[in-house]
């Protein structure tokens, strides 16, 4: 009894210490993408130069569609939309914990696609929303529901209620969708990821929390930082689900002198 006992603690042992070894690892690549996300702008090509732009003058025109937007919001309540736009109350916590799940999940079952995809996502939800908050205590925009315009800012600010400019939850949920959105190479699993990203942002707008420009800023930032942590791992496996791909493969046998064909099907994870 005891000897099943000291194997079975050694075993436990083993295994806890490989599963704080590889946590230890995942922090040090988590901090590492921090890194490479703050020193991304001394690294821009044209190419990023000319999505900044393109961010920034569909932020300024969408500020002309902000009292539009708002209007829409407050005259268009039935208990359909009140339902449906329910979901950026429960966006973040279920985003949470998906994170920790995914990863948790791969961690304990060493499924290193699992774990790998789960600090992928926390890589993006989290640095996504660490530049949105920055921007956000910045400028210091009033909140709609405060009834001040949306032209009032007031930098340098904490409060929520003016802390309006981008839209958190539309950067989180963004950053989340990015993320999974590319994990699989199917057109219908990344409109369906990106129009529930897409919905919470329309929510933050009909709830008057915040104006159109501030969930197009927001929705931007996620996007951009989920393409980003994809596209700067350091296992290159990750950045695009050929594993998730199918394969095919032909094979040729001989029977009785006769050749026998034979066609094989796999889809690898």
């Amino acid at each position: 009894m005891k000897t099943k006992l000291y194997i079975f603690l050694f075993i436990f042992t083993f295994l806890s210490f490989n599963a704080q070894a590889q946590i230890v690892d995942d922090i040090s690549t988590f901090i590492n993408m921090g890194g490479k996300i703050i020193s991304a702008p001394t690294h821009f090509d044209s190419g990023d130069i000319l999505n900044f732009s393109l961010v920034t003058a569909a932020t300024a025109g969408s500020f002309f569609l902000d009292n539009t937007g708002r209007q829409w919001a407050l005259h268009n309540r039935s208990n359909f939309s009140d339902n449906l736009f329910n979901i950026d109350n429960i966006s973040t916590v279920l985003i949470g914990a998906t994170v920790l799940g995914t990863y948790g999940y791969g961690l304990a079952y060493h499924n290193n696609i699992i774990r790998k995809l789960g600090l992928q996502l926390a890589e993006a939800s989290f640095y996504a929303t660490g530049v949105t908050y920055m921007v956000k205590t910045i400028t210091g925009r009033s909140r709609p529901f405060r009834n001040n315009g949306h032209k009032d800012f007031h930098p340098f600010q904490i409060k929520e209620e003016k802390t309006s400019f981008p839209s958190g939850h539309s950067t989180i949920a963004f950053a989340f969708s990015t993320v999974m959105a590319h994990q699989i190479n199917n057109v219908f699993w990344k409109v369906g990821w990106y129009s529930a990203a897409s919905l919470v942002s329309v929510a933050r707008v009909y709830h008057d929390k915040h104006w159109v420009s501030d969930v197009v800023l927001g929705s931007a930032i996620g996007y951009f930082v989920g393409r980003f942590v994809l596209n700067n791992q350091d296992d290159n496996d990750l950045t695009e689900t050929k594993k998730n791909k199918p394969t095919y493969s032909l094979g040729l046998k001989y029977y009785n002198n006769q050749p026998i064909y034979s066609l094989s099907f796999g889809y690898s994870f």
